[in-house]
């Protein structure tokens, strides 16, 4: 019975700590940009015009290397670039980071 309770309290003791692992810093889910093409940037990966989405179908979004630019021409902090990739399972250039996701 004992070893039971005490399994019981490292699941939740480890269930507390991811969630704790995994929130979001305080003030920087609202640092997030709303929109890298909002920027003004044409996306260097896929050559999507500054006014448009990265994706052509389904839910809107841009690519990650849309915001990486962003970031090196001084249109957004590395605040707000660090609330995008906080979202973010995978990091790389390729990866579309979608419209609300944030």
């Amino acid at each position: 019975m004992e070893s039971n309770q005490t399994i019981a309290a490292l699941r939740t003791r480890s269930a507390e700590t991811l969630q704790t692992a995994t929130a979001l810093p305080e003030g920087l889910e609202a640092a997030a940009p709303s929109s890298a093409a909002s920027e003004g940037l044409v996306c260097p990966l896929c050559w999507a015009a500054a006014e448009r989405s990265c994706t052509i179908t389904g839910p809107a979004g841009d690519h990650l290397a849309r915001y990486l630019a962003a970031e090196k021409a001084g249109l957004i902090t590395r605040l707000e670039l660090a609330a995008v990739v906080a979202g973010l399972e995978v990091i790389a250039d390729h990866v579309i980071v979608r419209d609300g996701a944030r």
